[in-house]
Protein backbone atom coordinates (compact mmCIF):
# COMPACT_ATOMS: atom_id res chain seq x y z
CA UNK A 1 0.00 0.00 0.00
CA UNK A 2 1.15 3.67 -0.87
CA UNK A 3 2.26 5.36 2.38
CA UNK A 4 0.00 8.60 2.68
CA UNK A 5 1.32 12.46 2.18
CA UNK A 6 0.27 14.95 3.87
CA UNK A 7 1.19 18.95 3.61
CA UNK A 8 0.50 21.34 6.46
CA UNK A 9 1.14 25.05 6.00
CA UNK A 10 2.42 26.91 9.10
CA UNK A 11 3.67 23.96 10.76
CA UNK A 12 6.63 24.70 12.33
CA UNK A 13 5.10 26.20 15.59
CA UNK A 14 2.42 25.95 18.14
CA UNK A 15 -0.72 23.98 16.24
CA UNK A 16 0.67 23.54 13.21
CA UNK A 17 3.75 21.53 14.60
CA UNK A 18 1.53 19.69 16.66
CA UNK A 19 -0.69 18.02 13.90
CA UNK A 20 2.61 17.40 11.91
CA UNK A 21 3.63 15.33 14.75
CA UNK A 22 0.26 13.87 15.13
CA UNK A 23 0.01 13.08 11.52
CA UNK A 24 3.02 11.32 11.09
CA UNK A 25 2.20 9.38 14.61
CA UNK A 26 -0.44 8.37 12.19
CA UNK A 27 1.71 6.63 9.62
CA UNK A 28 1.96 9.28 7.16
CA UNK A 29 4.79 11.31 5.48
CA UNK A 30 4.61 14.95 6.72
CA UNK A 31 5.29 18.32 4.29
CA UNK A 32 4.81 21.64 5.95
CA UNK A 33 5.33 24.94 4.96
CA UNK A 34 7.00 27.66 7.37
CA UNK A 35 7.60 31.26 7.46
CA UNK A 36 10.88 32.37 9.23
CA UNK A 37 11.53 29.31 12.05
CA UNK A 38 14.09 27.36 9.85
CA UNK A 39 15.60 26.00 13.42
CA UNK A 40 11.90 25.00 14.33
CA UNK A 41 11.20 23.42 10.97
CA UNK A 42 14.63 21.58 10.87
CA UNK A 43 14.11 20.29 14.26
CA UNK A 44 10.45 19.11 13.28
CA UNK A 45 11.54 17.08 10.06
CA UNK A 46 14.06 15.24 12.47
CA UNK A 47 11.09 14.26 15.09
CA UNK A 48 9.14 12.64 11.94
CA UNK A 49 12.20 11.14 10.70
CA UNK A 50 12.50 9.33 13.79
CA UNK A 51 8.93 7.92 14.00
CA UNK A 52 9.93 6.29 10.90
CA UNK A 53 8.48 8.60 8.36
CA UNK A 54 10.16 10.92 5.43
CA UNK A 55 9.33 15.06 5.80
CA UNK A 56 10.69 18.34 4.30
CA UNK A 57 9.70 21.89 5.52
CA UNK A 58 9.45 24.09 3.08
CA UNK A 59 10.01 27.94 3.30
CA UNK A 60 6.55 30.20 2.00
CA UNK A 61 4.13 32.62 2.72
CA UNK A 62 0.40 31.40 2.54
CA UNK A 63 -0.52 34.23 0.64
CA UNK A 64 1.76 33.49 -2.10
CA UNK A 65 -0.85 32.33 -4.96
CA UNK A 66 2.22 30.84 -7.37
CA UNK A 67 3.87 29.48 -4.53
CA UNK A 68 1.31 27.09 -3.65
CA UNK A 69 1.54 25.18 -6.79
CA UNK A 70 5.34 25.29 -6.84
CA UNK A 71 5.52 23.67 -3.11
CA UNK A 72 2.64 21.28 -4.30
CA UNK A 73 4.76 20.17 -7.57
CA UNK A 74 8.10 19.57 -5.12
CA UNK A 75 5.87 17.48 -2.31
CA UNK A 76 4.51 15.49 -5.18
CA UNK A 77 8.38 14.52 -6.82
CA UNK A 78 10.25 14.38 -3.36
CA UNK A 79 7.66 12.38 -1.40
CA UNK A 80 5.83 10.26 -4.25
CA UNK A 81 2.03 11.88 -3.74
CA UNK A 82 -0.53 14.06 -1.71
CA UNK A 83 -3.14 12.92 -0.09
CA UNK A 84 -4.38 15.33 2.67
CA UNK A 85 -3.85 19.25 3.10
CA UNK A 86 -4.38 21.04 6.06
CA UNK A 87 -4.45 24.78 5.70
CA UNK A 88 -3.48 25.85 9.42
CA UNK A 89 -1.49 29.30 8.66
CA UNK A 90 -3.05 32.46 10.36
CA UNK A 91 -2.19 35.63 11.88
CA UNK A 92 -4.60 38.08 13.81
CA UNK A 93 -4.18 42.19 14.30
CA UNK A 94 -5.75 43.50 17.54
CA UNK A 95 -8.07 46.51 16.92
CA UNK A 96 -11.69 48.32 16.26
CA UNK A 97 -12.71 48.38 13.09
CA UNK A 98 -11.60 52.47 12.94
CA UNK A 99 -8.22 51.68 14.79
CA UNK A 100 -7.44 49.01 12.14
CA UNK A 101 -4.96 50.23 9.17
CA UNK A 102 -5.60 48.72 5.59
CA UNK A 103 -2.78 47.18 6.01
CA UNK A 104 -3.35 44.94 8.58
CA UNK A 105 -6.42 44.45 7.25
CA UNK A 106 -5.43 42.97 3.97
CA UNK A 107 -2.62 40.93 5.46
CA UNK A 108 -4.63 38.78 8.03
CA UNK A 109 -7.53 38.40 5.20
CA UNK A 110 -4.59 37.40 2.85
CA UNK A 111 -2.44 35.31 4.76
CA UNK A 112 -6.00 33.40 6.72
CA UNK A 113 -8.30 33.18 3.84
CA UNK A 114 -6.50 33.67 0.90
CA UNK A 115 -3.86 31.50 2.05
CA UNK A 116 -6.57 28.68 2.09
CA UNK A 117 -7.88 29.28 -1.14
CA UNK A 118 -4.35 29.25 -2.62
CA UNK A 119 -3.68 25.86 -1.48
CA UNK A 120 -7.02 24.38 -2.29
CA UNK A 121 -6.44 25.63 -5.71
CA UNK A 122 -3.45 24.21 -6.04
CA UNK A 123 -3.95 20.34 -4.32
CA UNK A 124 -7.41 20.24 -6.50
CA UNK A 125 -6.16 18.93 -9.72
CA UNK A 126 -3.95 16.17 -8.13
CA UNK A 127 -7.04 15.15 -5.45
CA UNK A 128 -8.96 15.40 -8.54
CA UNK A 129 -7.09 13.31 -10.67
CA UNK A 130 -6.56 10.41 -8.12
CA UNK A 131 -10.43 10.89 -7.24
CA UNK A 132 -9.21 11.11 -3.29
CA UNK A 133 -8.13 13.60 -0.73
CA UNK A 134 -8.48 14.96 2.89
CA UNK A 135 -9.18 18.73 2.90
CA UNK A 136 -8.98 20.62 6.44
CA UNK A 137 -9.08 24.18 7.28
CA UNK A 138 -8.03 25.08 11.39
CA UNK A 139 -11.28 27.75 12.11
CA UNK A 140 -12.01 29.45 14.94
CA UNK A 141 -15.35 29.85 17.02
CA UNK A 142 -14.70 33.24 16.54
CA UNK A 143 -15.60 33.06 12.93
CA UNK A 144 -18.94 32.02 14.10
CA UNK A 145 -19.23 34.97 16.55
CA UNK A 146 -18.51 38.36 17.26
CA UNK A 147 -15.48 39.59 19.09
CA UNK A 148 -14.41 43.35 20.13
CA UNK A 149 -11.28 44.12 18.55
CA UNK A 150 -10.91 41.34 16.16
CA UNK A 151 -12.64 42.30 13.32
CA UNK A 152 -10.34 41.48 10.77
CA UNK A 153 -9.85 37.63 11.98
CA UNK A 154 -13.45 37.17 12.61
CA UNK A 155 -14.28 38.14 8.89
CA UNK A 156 -11.50 35.73 7.54
CA UNK A 157 -12.49 33.25 9.84
CA UNK A 158 -15.91 33.47 8.88
CA UNK A 159 -15.07 33.32 5.34
CA UNK A 160 -13.38 30.17 5.46
CA UNK A 161 -16.71 28.65 6.37
CA UNK A 162 -18.36 29.89 3.10
CA UNK A 163 -15.16 28.58 1.18
CA UNK A 164 -14.88 25.22 2.54
CA UNK A 165 -19.00 24.70 2.46
CA UNK A 166 -18.09 25.78 -1.52
CA UNK A 167 -15.18 23.19 -1.81
CA UNK A 168 -16.90 20.55 -0.39
CA UNK A 169 -19.79 20.83 -2.65
CA UNK A 170 -17.61 21.55 -5.82
CA UNK A 171 -15.20 18.67 -5.22
CA UNK A 172 -17.19 15.94 -3.38
CA UNK A 173 -18.02 14.27 -6.70
CA UNK A 174 -14.48 13.67 -6.86
CA UNK A 175 -14.36 11.67 -3.38
CA UNK A 176 -12.85 14.83 -1.93
CA UNK A 177 -13.61 15.01 1.77
CA UNK A 178 -13.25 19.25 2.97
CA UNK A 179 -13.89 20.05 6.44
CA UNK A 180 -13.39 23.05 8.61
CA UNK A 181 -11.90 22.43 12.42
CA UNK A 182 -13.06 25.62 14.77
CA UNK A 183 -10.69 25.63 17.89
CA UNK A 184 -11.97 27.62 21.17
CA UNK A 185 -9.14 29.54 22.90
CA UNK A 186 -5.88 27.37 22.62
CA UNK A 187 -2.84 27.63 24.95
CA UNK A 188 -0.17 27.92 22.31
CA UNK A 189 3.26 30.26 21.73
CA UNK A 190 1.27 33.26 20.46
CA UNK A 191 -0.90 33.14 23.36
CA UNK A 192 1.84 33.68 26.02
CA UNK A 193 0.78 37.16 26.92
CA UNK A 194 -2.63 36.60 26.72
CA UNK A 195 -3.98 38.25 30.40
CA UNK A 196 -4.90 35.91 33.40
CA UNK A 197 -8.52 38.48 32.74
CA UNK A 198 -9.10 36.75 29.51
CA UNK A 199 -8.18 33.34 30.23
CA UNK A 200 -10.62 33.24 33.06
CA UNK A 201 -13.34 34.83 31.29
CA UNK A 202 -12.39 31.99 28.41
CA UNK A 203 -12.44 29.32 31.37
CA UNK A 204 -16.12 30.77 32.42
CA UNK A 205 -17.80 30.28 28.78
CA UNK A 206 -16.44 26.52 28.52
CA UNK A 207 -19.05 23.78 30.10
CA UNK A 208 -15.68 21.66 30.85
CA UNK A 209 -13.68 23.84 32.88
CA UNK A 210 -10.29 23.61 31.35
CA UNK A 211 -8.15 25.71 28.52
CA UNK A 212 -7.38 23.75 24.99
CA UNK A 213 -4.06 22.27 24.41
CA UNK A 214 -2.84 21.60 20.60
CA UNK A 215 -2.86 18.07 21.45
CA UNK A 216 -6.73 18.49 22.02
CA UNK A 217 -7.04 19.91 18.25
CA UNK A 218 -4.76 17.75 16.82
CA UNK A 219 -6.28 14.49 17.08
CA UNK A 220 -9.47 15.60 15.36
CA UNK A 221 -7.55 16.66 12.28
CA UNK A 222 -5.70 13.76 12.07
CA UNK A 223 -8.96 11.78 12.16
CA UNK A 224 -10.69 13.71 9.15
CA UNK A 225 -7.79 13.57 7.63
CA UNK A 226 -8.01 9.57 7.24
CA UNK A 227 -10.31 6.94 5.74
CA UNK A 228 -12.44 6.46 8.93
CA UNK A 229 -14.28 10.50 7.84
CA UNK A 230 -14.84 9.46 4.54
CA UNK A 231 -18.43 10.34 5.25
CA UNK A 232 -17.76 13.92 6.51
CA UNK A 233 -17.24 16.72 4.43
CA UNK A 234 -18.99 20.50 4.78
CA UNK A 235 -18.81 20.47 7.97
CA UNK A 236 -17.46 23.03 10.63
CA UNK A 237 -16.77 21.03 13.86
CA UNK A 238 -16.17 22.87 16.76
CA UNK A 239 -13.50 21.45 19.45
CA UNK A 240 -13.82 23.99 22.31
CA UNK A 241 -15.07 22.69 25.76
CA UNK A 242 -17.73 23.82 25.07
CA UNK A 243 -16.89 27.42 24.91
CA UNK A 244 -19.49 28.09 22.25
CA UNK A 245 -22.21 26.56 22.50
Amino acid sequence: MQKRVALVTAGSRGLGAEIVRTLAKAGNDVAFTYLSEKEAAESLVKEVEALGGKSIAIQANAADFSRAKEIVQTIEKQLGGLHALVCSAGIARKGTLWELSEEDWDEVIDVTLKGTFNYIHAVSPVFIQQKAGKIVSIGSINGLRARRGTASYNAAKAGLTGLIKAAALELGEYNINVNVVAPGFIETTSQVDTPDSVRELVLSECAIKRLGQPEDIAPVVAFLCSEEARHITGQVLKVDAGQYI
